[in-house]
């Protein structure tokens, strides 16, 4: 079976298989989840437990973590925690990161490395990692714990 899969998807892949993926995470080149369409996202689901990501409507929130309220093609990776979703927003990184500050005023904002930025709750047990992604943003939300 092809372990490909999530190749589309290196963020939330890493984020899902690792628990200190902060600098990994940010340093490694990410292919944004815009280009690939639902069509083809349907068609590469075979129903694995784990690892495979389910298209979703996209919902308000993902474990208590308010999404932008134009979130688009929500991948949610798992379900339970460890739970991951990527989505895209037409808004800019910067203004996504601005709305995340005022809806999680309890959360760290890291520096920019490599075009992303790491936004993270204060025991660390949330992470959304904020990047550049054609005409908006791609946000990616791991919860490892609540």
């Amino acid at each position: 079976m092809n372990n490909n899969k999530l190749s589309f998807f290196p963020t939330a892949q890493l984020l899902l298989k690792t628990g200190t993926v902060t600098l990994t995470l940010l340093v490694s080149g990410v292919t944004h989840a815009d280009k690939l369409s639902v069509a083809q996202q349907e068609k590469s689901q075979s129903g694995d437990a784990m690892g495979t990501p389910s298209t979703v409507a996209c919902p308000s929130e993902f474990h208590s973590i308010v999404l932008s309220s134009d979130a688009t093609q929500c991948q949610q990776f798992e379900s339970k925690i460890p739970a991951a979703m990527v989505y895209h927003t037409a808004m800019s990184p910067s203004q996504v990161i601005s709305f995340y500050k005022e809806q999680l005023p309890m959360f760290k904002t890291h520096p920019v490395v490599n075009q992303r930025t790491l936004i993270t709750s204060k025991e660390r047990h949330t992470k959304i990692v904020v990047s550049p992604d054609n005409k908006g943003a791609q946000v990616d939300i791991l919860v490892i714990a609540k």
